[in-house]
């Protein structure tokens, strides 16, 4: 589940200021509202509008005086601080939409696992003879690289049926058909009937089809 990012009263408080001061509502030289009028203003207590105004002072967009209040004191530092926060938040946004694909990434990549799992459990009760699930990594320099699977005619010269791809990404891609390119460095999940499937597709990939003189 993707985490959610919430920013703080006091923060929204802060941008709601600033927004009211670049609109005109609040000139330069305006004395704000106490802290308990515009806590009551947006329902929330007088400690959480200091933190407010505290970001705005810090950011020179007003000025306390001792014993008179907050003014506004500038309309560019408003700016400044307004796109400052339209920045972060873009980056933040960014982030969270990042996160919120690799938790899809994971849910899938548990799913595919399951799945395959679920395979394996149905070979295993539903068939009389063994079947053996194996995995081989394609070479760097495999003749197959590039070519689809229906291509080289995978399963007529191994005898192996490929259950799924995992690529370069950790991506496994489940039920390939004839269509799916097999690239150099992708692992192959494969079932067989016999000890010696994992061998013949080893050599399929790494030598092709060998002659009866190369035999």
């Amino acid at each position: 589940m993707a985490k959610i990012h919430t920013t703080p009263r006091y923060i929204k408080i802060a941008q709601d200021v600033c927004g009211k001061i670049l609109t005109g509502e609040y000139p330069e030289g305006t004395l704000l509202k106490g802290r308990s009028v515009l806590g009551a203003t947006y329902a929330v207590s007088p400690e959480t509008v200091r933190k407010a105004l505290n970001i705005l002072e810090k950011h020179g967009v007003v000025s306390s005086k001792r014993g008179v209040g907050v003014y506004v004191e500038s309309v560019l530092h408003a700016r400044e601080f307004a796109n400052k926060w339209k920045s972060e938040t873009q980056i933040k946004n960014k982030y969270s939409n990042l996160e919120t694909l690799l938790d899809e990434q994971k849910e899938l990549q548990d799913k595919i696992r399951t799945a395959i799992d679920d395979m394996k459990d149905s070979f295993t009760y539903q068939t009389t003879e063994a079947v053996k699930f194996s995995q081989v990594e394609i070479p760097s320099d495999s003749w197959i690289n590039g070519k689809t699977i229906g291509e080289v005619y995978f399963w007529n010269y191994t005898e192996a049926t490929i259950v799924a791809v995992i690529g370069l990404d950790n991506i496994a891609r489940q039920s390939v058909g004839p269509d799916f390119v097999l690239h150099a460095g992708d692992k192959l999940l494969f079932v067989g009937k016999d000890n010696l499937t994992f061998d013949r597709v080893l050599s399929f990939l790494t030598y092709g089809v060998l002659s009866d003189e190369e035999n």
